[in-house]
């Protein structure tokens, strides 16, 4: 009987003592994020600096913090070169991969688009552009910036403040014909022009990505009395419609959301005076905090002056709000809480946070997975320089 007591209690020793060895057991070895972008096609001179960037500032949370409560944290870093087929290959690799990464982050509109209903089915969180059907019908999908139309209707609403004439601002539209391009050309972008008293200056103009020659679209523009021009593209796109119209001898101001310092460096003089809307600081605001911090990691990683874009900047802060999200809910769940559910949940209550001291100002709800604030900047003789404060922009999310 003595013998019988003494091993119940052994065995019930031996199972409380696996307790806690069963929890430790949860915490892996090392935490992925897989990031999909153009590192070699047409969106490289902006989107290539996504690579260096994730590299750093992985590097950087390792070695400041440890990672995520003592796991490292890395990259698994796909160059798409602009293809969408290549880069739904590389995702399907990335999420069959044990570990598979706890995030998806993406650079290209079109893969974001056909990975939203993916985040579903597979159980995954993706981060990407602001594009509207990358994101709605709401799933598990979250934007580094606001929506294309709503950088628009910005830009919109700021021309129309400085403008001095008794008749309606006419706005002309050439963009690329790409999931991009046409991410601001939605019903509520034109509604909202209606709504503050802005014309369209007859139909927008389409061109391809890799098209270098404009004129013809720009000429129906300037025909229409265009007094203001607007473009969703970058890189090559922005220096072809630039150049086109001064060609053409026609000076009206020209914004194109995509212009930083990747494409601003193509061609500074042609590209002089072009404005643009941004979502986080400008790399020539060298005396704000955020982008100190910014530079010194920079010079300390050996970086060259092409990686001196936006996506740089945009991988640092979606590590930073990666880091906080998954660190928070490792804290309150244990390694085996950081599931989609959960991090989604965390994702839902970033409020104003502001990535390594104010890149950028992010908030995310469940009913708005996209930020707010944007701010508009003109390039100045090779700078991006800001031109108004930092203002919301209109919400044209879907009601429903």
């Amino acid at each position: 009987m003595k013998r019988l007591i003494l091993s119940i209690f052994v065995l019930v020793v031996s199972c409380c003592l696996l307790v806690p060895q069963a929890t430790a057991a949860g915490k892996p070895d090392k935490l992925y994020i897989g990031v999909l972008a153009d590192m070699s096609g047409p969106y490289a001179p902006v989107v290539g600096s996504f690579r260096p960037g994730y590299i750093d500032a992985c590097k950087y949370i390792n070695e400041k913090f440890g990672g995520i409560k003592g796991v490292p944290v890395e990259p698994l870093i796909r160059d798409n070169g602009g293809k969408v087929a290549v880069s739904l290959a590389q995702y399907n690799e990335l999420i069959n991969r044990k570990p598979r990464p706890i995030f998806i982050d993406t650079a290209f509109s079109p893969v974001a688009e056909a990975l939203r209903p993916r985040y579903v089915e597979d159980d995954m969180l993706g981060i990407h552009a602001g594009n509207l059907v990358a994101v709605y019908p709401l799933a598990n999908s979250y934007a580094y910036y606001p929506m294309y139309d709503e950088w628009f209707g910005f830009a919109a609403k700021y021309f129309k403040s400085k403008w001095k004439e008794k008749r309606k601002l006419r706005v002309g539209v050439i963009t690329w014909d790409t999931a991009y391009g046409r991410g601001m050309l939605t019903e509520k972008f034109f509604a909202y022009l209606k709504e503050i008293g802005v014309d369209l200056a007859g139909k927008p103009q389409l061109f391809g990505i890799r098209d270098v020659e404009v004129t013809t679209q720009l000429m129906k523009l300037r025909s229409w009395k265009s007094d203001i021009v607007f473009s969703c593209i970058t890189g090559g796109g922005v220096l072809a419609v630039k150049k086109g119209m001064n060609e053409m001898g026609w000076d009206v101001p020209y914004l194109a959301n995509g212009l930083d310092l990747g494409t601003l460096n193509l061609d500074t003089v042609t590209l002089d005076g072009i404005y643009v809307q941004r979502s986080g600081l400008s790399w020539n605001e060298t005396d704000h905090p955020a982008m100190k911090f910014l530079m010194k990691q920079f010079k300390k990683n050996n970086r060259k002056k092409k990686d001196r874009s936006a996506f740089y900047m945009i991988a640092w802060v979606n590590m930073a709000v990666e880091h906080k999200v998954m660190t928070e809910v490792v804290e309150k769940y244990g390694w085996d809480g950081l599931t989609t559910k959960n991090l989604m949940a965390a994702m839902n209550r970033v409020k104003e946070f502001l990535p390594w001291g104010g890149l950028m100002k992010i908030t995310y709800t469940a009913k708005r997975p996209v930020p707010k604030h944007l701010r508009m900047y003109q390039s100045k003789k090779g700078k991006l320089l800001p031109v108004s404060d930092w203002a919301e922009v209109p919400d044209f999310l879907p009601t429903k």
